[in-house]
């Protein structure tokens, strides 16, 4: 059986461990993800875990095994403000050849396409996302929410954005907070992907499309 490779992302959810969320495997080609909604009891332990198929694109079934019952063995603080109900939960499997990937200088002339215009995140996270980025902000619309930055590039492959203003109250706490973020890949002229870094320990890897 293939186990699981090297994990990169921890997302902290008021718990007792970190939750791995994001992993390194060989058999994707670039990035691909498994959903589950997971339900949490009133002791604060994870009593049950569905995968979703609409929003699982991750074919390995044994390592989705393994990842599931992962799920199940997390454990939150037994005052936790998630027990008694249920959430849903993505795990991202990336292509271990990312994990060190750099840019060539042909990729790097094709950066100038990405500092401006409309955009959207490729694949099943926030899928219904926009992105406009101009030279000095980006402003993020995933529904209801929007979120606006403050835009720098830092070198020619690398970016920082900062959180100006948020339109709800529970994000009030960002205000500030910068996101570093790196592009690792050239998918094509219209597609990139990144590594970002919120406050040193969410990092996520993902896939910006260009829409015009």
């Amino acid at each position: 059986m293939k186990t699981v490779l090297y994990i990169l992302f921890f997302l902290s959810f008021n718990l007792n461990a970190q939750i791995q969320n994001e992993f390194y495997v060989d058999d994707v080609e670039n990035i691909e993800y498994l959903t589950v909604n997971f339900c949490v009891n009133n002791e604060g332990k994870t009593d049950k875990v569905t995968i979703i198929p609409s929003k699982t694109t991750y074919k390995n079934q044994d390592i989705i095994n393994q990842v599931v019952e992962y799920r199940k063995s997390i454990e939150y603080y037994p005052d936790t403000n998630l027990k008694n109900n249920c959430y849903d939960f993505t795990f991202n499997f990336v292509n271990s050849k990312l994990q060190n990937s750099q840019l060539n200088e042909n990729d790097i002339k094709l950066i100038s396409n990405f500092k401006s215009g409309k955009f959207k995140y490729s694949g099943i996270i926030f899928p219904n996302a926009t992105i406009t980025r101009t030279n000095e902000y980006q402003i993020e619309q995933n529904g209801n929410e929007v979120f606006k930055y403050k835009i720098e590039w830092t070198n020619p492959y690398s970016y920082t954005i900062t959180y100006l203003e948020v339109n709800q109250k529970e994000y009030e706490y960002l205000i500030g907070e910068k996101i570093n973020v790196e592009i690792i890949k050239i998918v094509n002229p219209k597609k990139y992907i990144y590594k970002s870094n919120l406050l040193d320990r969410t990092i996520v890897t993902g896939i910006i499309e260009k829409l015009d």
